[in-house]
């Protein structure tokens, strides 16, 4: 286990927060679509900056974590891309369900991956299962509260910021389990030394 996808998780989950709270403010004061692009990339470029640091440095483990998927059977590697990439491909033709979808794809993604890096590559991704499992039950609430409201711009921000939060505590999850998994290989190692 590594802390690389921690870190990782923290970086869209601080892209994803800020990028929500200045697009919807830029909703609220009308201010130029342009901004909303502006936002996005600029928020990108500073979420990644403020993570780089650690992703570039383990570089090499998640390249090996990663490459670990090349060995699954055909079948499995299509049905956790069509996990991901599914939901997103019918956002076009269906933009008003575009919250469900992104809500959906997220959720399904991470937890498949979950389930075939535990049983093909014998990986414990709990950040994933976490995140997967806390962006559903956004789903199921934004569904409810989607018969409760019209205001699609507010469903469209508060779906982003369950992303966010979700990643974040994925994130936070995966950074301490981590720290105890390292903690106690490390005291193994040391036992391992004495006797």
């Amino acid at each position: 286990m590594t802390r690389v996808f921690s870190f990782m998780f923290f970086f869209i989950s601080v892209w994803f927060g800020l990028s929500s709270i200045l697009s919807h403010i830029v909703y609220i004061y009308n201010f130029s679509y342009f901004f909303y692009y502006v936002i996005w990339v600029g928020c990108f470029i500073i979420s990644l900056s403020l993570f780089i640091k650690p992703l570039l440095k383990m570089r090499r483990v998640f390249r090996q974590r990663v490459s670990t998927s090349f060995s699954w059977p055909l079948v499995i590697k299509l049905l956790n891309g069509l996990t991901w990439a599914l939901p997103f491909v019918f956002i076009p033709f269906f933009h008003k369900y575009y919250p469900f979808l992104l809500l959906t794809g997220l959720s399904l993604g991470n937890i498949s991956t979950f389930i075939f890096l535990k049983k093909y590559s014998k990986i414990y991704s709990i950040e994933q299962v976490i995140t997967g499992s806390l962006v559903l039950s956004s789903l199921f609430f934004i569904l409810i509260y989607y018969n409760y409201t019209d205001n699609y711009e507010l469903i469209l921000f508060l779906t982003r910021v369950m992303i966010s939060i979700s990643y974040g505590i994925g994130g936070l999850v995966g950074y301490f389990k981590n720290s105890d998994l390292t903690t106690s290989s490390g005291l193994h190692t040391e036992r391992n030394k004495l006797s």
